[in-house]
């Protein structure tokens, strides 16, 4: 399209181009969101903190060390499902022995 054109059909297409923007803006923030384990990491470095401080004991770390691998494995899924590149390999979490 011409310079023309764009001016007279500012009106009807200025709206669509910038619903498009916006839909593509929350996009690329949902898949941040969605990709980013950074704050997972960050959870787990704070719950061997409190495991080394004697806060919390070995059973409570196990059972919560596995619900931060759940996230992280969430977070690897959404990752592939995007088509994004994933470091490392497959999240395994320590079976409990004393069951």
């Amino acid at each position: 399209m011409g310079l023309l054109s764009n001016i007279l059909l500012a009106p009807f297409l200025g709206p669509i181009y910038g619903t498009k923007w916006t839909l593509d803006k929350v996009d690329r923030v949902v898949r941040e969101q969605l990709t980013d384990d950074t704050p997972i990491k960050e959870d787990l470095m704070a719950l061997q903190m409190q495991l080394e401080m004697g806060e919390i004991d070995d059973a409570e770390y196990v059972r919560r060390e596995a619900e931060i691998m759940q996230r992280l494995r969430d977070v690897r899924d959404w990752r592939e499902k995007l088509g994004m590149s994933t470091s490392g390999g497959p999240v395994r979490v320590a079976e409990d022995e004393t069951e």
